[in-house]
């Protein structure tokens, strides 16, 4: 129940329903006043949320910076979280992903290095996926094309959240893995969220972003002055780890 509800109130706060919600008030009222002021509210809101420069700021602040991997130690075991494929595209001979791939390339490529023993994946059906097909197993077959022995793979197939995936993940890793070295992969927009979660479950853990949105903030007349969709994105992930957080929080799951 709590996923489904989630997922409604991340239709409400995504900035474009903001302006949408705006623009359609000041079609539809009829007070000219009214009217005006929507209008304006809508339009302002629509300029902001599109600005590159400014949502290229704003996530930058809140990714965590790259990791140099030859700076990593050794690690027991590497976590990985899913949500960076499409479970119901088809034909399923192959492995669809999103935008967030290097959740598991980069997965992949410490492996080869070196840097990680094990490889745990989590994650079960998202939203309007097909049943036949988990977002765990989809990960795990793309690192057995790639090479990786199917030995060093734990697959966790339930979760569907971030919640779940570190509750389910630190019930393997205490079982089969305990007081070893572990190291959370996952999107650097998404690791906070996954950090506070994995620390709720009393695991010491360190932490590798991957998958990220922007490169550098330039302030030049492209980002500065040519409203982008990609801005709108931008605020839409920020706006939906925010929340998500802040509801966590409110449902007891974080101290």
């Amino acid at each position: 129940m709590f996923f489904i509800l989630s997922k409604i109130l991340a239709l409400f706060i995504q900035p474009i329903t903001w302006v949408v919600a705006c623009l359609s008030g000041a079609l539809l009222s009829k007070s000219p006043i009214r009217k005006k002021r929507l209008s304006i509210t809508g339009l302002v809101l629509l300029l902001f949320f599109s600005n590159q420069y400014l949502s290229s700021l704003v996530m930058i602040w809140w990714e965590l910076p790259p990791v140099p991997m030859a700076s990593l130690d050794f690690y027991d075991v590497g976590i990985v979280f899913t949500g960076v494929t499409k479970g119901s595209k088809k034909p399923a001979d192959r492995v669809y992903f999103n935008h967030g791939a290097d959740r598991i390339t980069h997965t992949l490529q410490l492996y080869n290095e070196g840097k990680l023993g094990h490889i745990l994946i989590s994650g079960g059906l998202g939203f309007q996926q097909s049943s036949k097909s988990r977002a765990a197993e989809r990960l795990r077959s793309f690192l057995l094309m790639s090479g990786v022995p199917d030995s060093v793979i734990t697959v966790e197939p339930e979760a569907v959240n971030t919640y779940e995936n570190a509750v389910k993940s630190s019930e393997i890793l205490k079982r089969d893995f305990p007081g070893q070295k572990y190291l959370l992969i996952t999107s650097a927009f998404h690791i906070k969220r996954a950090a506070l979660c994995m620390e709720a479950q009393g695991l010491d853990f360190d932490q590798f972003p991957a998958g990220y949105f922007t490169g550098s903030a330039k302030a030049n007349f492209n980002k500065l002055l040519i409203p982008k969709s990609d801005a709108i994105m931008r605020w839409e992930k920020l706006i939906k780890e925010w929340v998500g957080i802040l509801m966590y929080k409110v449902m007891g799951y974080l101290p």
